[in-house]
């Protein structure tokens, strides 16, 4: 996450309306709504159990496509994990770091609202993911915070292929747990932190 964002903290959240004024965006509304936290349960296959959570994931920076099951239902696969890790890379550094798995998990919430919204299987670009404090210290003069939870594996700015910022932001907001920022350039910051809200203009 980069550039100087227009920080809500813990206060009241403000409006999705008031988030689309902000940037600019056209408030229409949604032909399909869906519920908010739609898609924050993996819904059960024929055993009962929980689907497997699956993701598809492209890195602009890299070129690289990771596509693949990451928990069965019931527990992280740890290959899946270190692929991940290593995929979620500070590329500039060529370094990784332990992911938070909650990580993945916003962004299978994230591609799950657009499932259940009828958008089919989406493929989600990560803009950036883990930093090492070299990469974040030059990120600095563009506005990267000094503690950032990309340092710690907690975050990640993504898009979604094909959708524009509208839909970003009504998923994005619908399945955010941690911290959500929404940016004019087409991409939201999505973290396992605390609560908190903000938008660049």
């Amino acid at each position: 996450m980069t550039g100087k964002p227009m920080a809500f903290g813990g206060g009241p959240r403000p409006s999705r309306r008031a988030f689309l004024l902000g940037l600019g965006v056209v408030t229409v509304p949604l032909a399909m709504p869906v519920p908010l936290f739609a898609a924050s349960r993996p819904a059960p296959n024929k055993t009962g159990r929980p689907a497997p959570r699956a993701l598809t994931l492209y890195n602009p920076n890299t070129k690289e496509w990771w596509k693949g099951v990451y928990h069965d239902g019931a527990k992280l696969l740890a290959p899946a994990h270190d692929e991940l890790n290593w995929f979620l890379r500070d590329h500039h550094e060529r370094a990784q770091t332990g992911m938070d798995p909650a990580v993945f998990d916003l962004m299978w919430h994230l591609a799950e609202r657009y499932r259940r919204a009828g958008h089919g299987r989406v493929a989600i670009n990560v803009h950036s993911a883990y930093r090492t404090r070299t990469t974040n210290d030059r990120l600095r003069a563009e506005g990267a915070a000094l503690n950032s939870l990309h340092l710690r594996g907690m975050a990640v700015d993504v898009s979604v292929q094909g959708y524009g910022i509208y839909f970003l932001i009504h998923h994005a907001e619908a399945i955010a747990t941690g911290g959500l920022g929404f940016y004019r350039a087409g991409f939201v910051h999505l973290d396992s932190g605390k609560r908190r809200y903000w938008f660049r203009r």
